[in-house]
């Protein structure tokens, strides 16, 4: 199931990946672009009513300034059998060129995203956590396209005239809005899939477009996929906009971060579980371990006054190796600013600790937890795992698995180096 969907990803506004081509986002509006559309051209096999609405619906999406959507997609992925529903909530504010704030939310996790055309915040209030990054910096990167279309997500209904190579009317339907009932004009466009494999089938994109304000308020596809066990698989997105408003007023701080929540700012995301993340904030719980280097046991309430960082690891776990010279070098960089280090290898042997730093030629304080009965009461299941200790004896934060150095320095510094 999950292969498959991963073989059929679909947009939040209806861009499947498989079903359209890259495009780039329309220009902002102009005085060029507010003159009247030239009268398109009849396609091949299209219907003409199908193209003068698509034409219409072009013109008002090339020409928008400002607009504002919600509403819910959802993606059902599954074969004759059994299928899995992925529901998810979506409100996006736009103002053009390059403001825009959005939240997206499922059964499993939420996101915000603000931009006021200098900075992008992200926030992922699961994680407790958001980010800030400059637009200039994501405008110059390999994946400008992707974030140009990312915060002018309707921009490509802008294209699908172009794009599309049949376009068919299906008649009227009705559509649930915050303004009550829509009769709607429906449309099926047939869109080049220059990505789908022979196995593939990609249905027509079907519309349901307002005729007064030319808005779409429904966005409908379906996949389908030959699997040689599964059977016949497939993939139905629908988009279903409750409001779809054009050009409206929007509020002065409409692009303006607030971290409502209490999240932390943090360089790049950093993925935690419930158990771990329950520990921050919570005392360190006391040990006495022994030294790799003379055997001389260390109390870590002894410790209390200064910030401790203890890195559970073994010599056998690859991410560990990678991690532990990381936090060598930052044991060296912060040792005058009071930061102790100690890595606690997990239920190894003395010989075998001291022979890999040896051949590793890494410096730094071991103890050793033989019996993993204190990396058991730090819920050290995974390794490496990093515990930052505050000079108040309280946990201030708990690292799962591999990280750069930036990560490092940064929950350092929330502690107070």
């Amino acid at each position: 199931m999950r292969a498959l969907a991963s073989l059929l990803l679909v947009s939040l506004l209806a861009a499947p990946v498989l079903a359209a081509p890259a495009t780039p986002p329309a220009k902002p509006a102009s005085k060029a672009a507010a003159k009247p559309a030239a009268k398109p051209a009849v396609k091949p096999a299209s219907s003409p009513a199908a193209v003068k609405l698509m034409a219409a619906v072009a013109d008002r999406y090339r020409t928008l300034k400002t607009y504002r959507l919600e509403g819910q997609g959802t993606n059902e992925v599954g074969n004759a059998s059994q299928h899995q529903d992925q529901i998810m909530r979506m409100r996006f504010v736009v103002e053009r060129p390059g403001r825009y704030s959005s939240i997206i939310e499922s059964a499993e996790n939420s996101q915000r995203m603000v931009t006021d055309g200098d900075s992008l915040w992200t926030a992922v209030p699961a994680l407790g956590q958001y980010v800030v990054r400059p637009v200039r910096d994501l405008l110059a990167s390999s994946d400008s396209g992707t974030f140009a279309r990312q915060i002018d997500p309707a921009s490509e209904y802008a294209s699908l005239l172009e794009a599309a190579t049949v376009m068919r009317s299906l008649g009227r339907d009705t559509v649930h809005t915050a303004r009550g009932v829509i009769t709607c004009e429906r449309v099926a466009l047939t869109l080049p899939q220059p990505d789908a494999g022979a196995n593939v089938k990609v249905f027509p994109r079907v519309l349901w477009v307002d005729p007064t304000t030319h808005m779409v308020l429904l966005d409908s596809l379906r996949v389908e996929q030959q699997h040689p066990q599964a059977g016949l698989l497939h993939s139905v997105n629908v988009t279903r906009l409750v409001v779809a408003e054009a050009n409206p007023v929007h509020a002065a701080d409409a692009f303006t971060f607030a971290n409502t929540d209490g999240l932390r700012r943090v360089r790049r995301f950093m993925q935690g579980s419930p158990e771990h993340s329950s520990m921050e904030g919570q005392p360190a719980q006391d040990f006495t371990l022994e030294t790799l280097a003379d055997s001389k046991p260390v109390k870590l309430s002894d410790l209390k006054g200064k910030v401790v960082l203890l890195d559970f690891w073994a010599t056998w776990c690859g991410p560990c190796r990678r991690w532990l010279p990381i936090v060598a070098q930052a044991a060296r960089d912060y040792a005058d600013k009071g930061l102790v280090v100690y890595a606690v290898n997990e239920r190894e042997t003395v010989p075998q600790v001291r022979k890999y730093l040896e051949q590793q030629k890494i410096d730094i304080p071991v103890l050793m937890d033989l019996s993993g009965t204190v990396g058991t009461n730090y819920r050290a299941s995974s390794i490496p795992l990093s515990v930052v200790v505050g000079r108040d004896g309280n946990i201030v934060r708990v690292l799962l698995g591999l990280h750069d150095a930036e990560d490092l320095a940064e929950v350092l510094k929330e502690a107070g180096l």
